[in-house]
């Protein structure tokens, strides 16, 4: 049971149900209620709950070295995991920073960005450029790149005045001759950002490839990121392909930028890369990046306490061994094209206003009215019940609002564990169609 605590939990007046064991893609409370972990923790336990092989890992390497500090010293398995990283990752993206998750990821990339322009002497370039309804992380740096104005508004006064561009999302473009599907005015209004802030000024551009913080799952067409990295290029700006939620398998590559044949400057990662079992993130930077510093012969003016941490690393390596050995990036291509087919049928309902899917991610709009594409007023909390009503028929889902507006719009997302089966998939849809009836019902 759900009692007052002294945990500082993120909404104070919210109850939680108090989780005392997970197995697989199941979580259990201390009433012995099941629920289905829809979003995979916070999309990050990738390989289920309860994975002993991780678990064993992890007490292994504890016992034989749990810490050394990386400012006098390296580990094996730091070593090794950066290696195995680098060979997955596309082009010449050959070295890695290993850091405690996305956020510090991200906060990384962006201070190796304009260091990198420093040393090869533009010391003006310090902006970054992001999109509109993306989310970064919630450290100063990363909060600045993020476009959510309802997470930005409370530290706007802190926060660097990055630019913003907005994102690909045919659903509800304004560009002219869009009409649902992306000509690409999106990617172009990155040349006019990057020209108005002045080339001179303008260090990196980051980019989910999945939209998915302040809108579900909306994907760009084939040819946007060759465009988005053509932009980049001849302006001698850094792209950065944030692939905290989507790297390690959650689309079927190991790598979600893969599948727009391009190759980016950095990669940012976390959540997978450890499933959840033990904070962990990082960049993986291109060979000309890397040798910017050797042949300045400068240090990376910053760091973390935990930074290579062997425990962290071993279990990465071993995140990687089970992803290999189960062939579980098959796995996801054959359950995502079920996930795809069935998530369809959801279009049935008359609140329903767009399902996407790319590989182990579904995302709904949820509309007042399907042919305007009208969003239900943000005081009906249209994403907020229907998360309720899903819980409590033992589905734990992601939602969250604003994303029409900035003020109104609902939607809610599923990114499941990667070993979930078809049967799975199935319960999964069927609760989530029961409860938009149900919803439906009562609205």
């Amino acid at each position: 049971m759900a009692t007052t605590s002294h945990l500082f939990h993120r909404d104070l007046n919210a109850t939680y149900p108090v989780i005392v064991r997970g197995e697989g893609i199941y979580l259990y409370d201390d009433e012995g209620k099941r629920y289905i972990d829809g979003i995979a923790g916070a999309s990050n336990v990738t390989l289920g709950h309860g994975n002993r092989r991780i678990a064993a890992a992890m007490a292994d390497q504890a016992q034989t070295l749990a810490y050394c500090f990386s400012n006098n010293f390296t580990n094996q398995p730091a070593l090794e995991l950066a290696q195995r990283i680098a060979a997955l990752a596309p082009g010449d993206l050959n070295s890695v920073y290993l850091v405690s998750g996305g956020s510090e990821a991200n906060e990384s990339a962006l201070k190796v960005a304009c260091q990198y322009h420093q040393q090869r002497g533009n010391d003006r370039k310090q902006l970054a450029i992001s999109r509109w309804r993306s989310y970064h992380g919630s450290t100063l740096g990363a909060m600045a790149l993020s476009g959510m104005p309802g997470l930005r508004r409370p530290f706007a006064s802190w926060l660097p005045a990055f630019p913003h561009i907005s994102a690909c999302y045919p659903y509800r473009c304004q560009y002219a001759g869009c009409d649902g599907c992306c000509n690409l005015t999106c990617a172009d209004e990155l040349e006019r950002a990057i020209l108005e802030a002045g080339p001179q000024n303008v260090a990196a551009f980051f980019a989910e490839p999945i939209a998915l913080g302040g809108v579900a799952g909306s994907i760009p067409p084939a040819d946007y990121f060759g465009r988005i990295r053509e932009i980049c290029d001849r302006y001698d700006v850094l792209f950065v392909a944030d692939e905290i939620i989507t790297g390690f398998g959650r689309t079927g590559k190991y790598f979600a930028i893969d599948h727009w044949e391009t190759v980016p400057d950095m990669i940012s990662f976390g959540k997978g890369a450890s499933s959840g079992y033990i904070p962990l993130g990082g960049i993986v930077v291109s060979d000309r990046i890397r040798q910017s510093f050797a042949d300045s012969r400068s240090q990376l003016a910053h760091i973390f306490t935990y930074v290579d941490n062997p425990v962290a690393a071993r279990v990465g390596l071993t995140v990687l061994d089970i992803l290999e050995e189960e062939s579980i990036l098959a796995h996801v291509d054959e359950v995502a094209a079920h996930l795809q087919n069935r998530a369809h049928g959801l279009d049935k309902h008359r609140i329903v206003g767009e399902v996407r899917t790319k590989g182990l991610i579904m995302g709904i709009e949820l509309v007042a009215d399907k042919g305007t594409k009208r969003p239900f007023p943000v005081d009906a909390n249209v994403h907020g019940r229907l998360n309720t009503i899903l819980l409590d028929r033992g589905l734990a889902l992601g939602h969250t609002g604003a994303g029409a507006d900035w003020i109104e719009g609902d939607d809610i997302r599923l990114y499941p564990p990667l070993i979930s089966t078809r049967d799975q998939i199935d319960e999964i849809i069927d609760i989530i169609d029961a409860g938009i009836s149900q919803l439906e019902t009562e609205l």
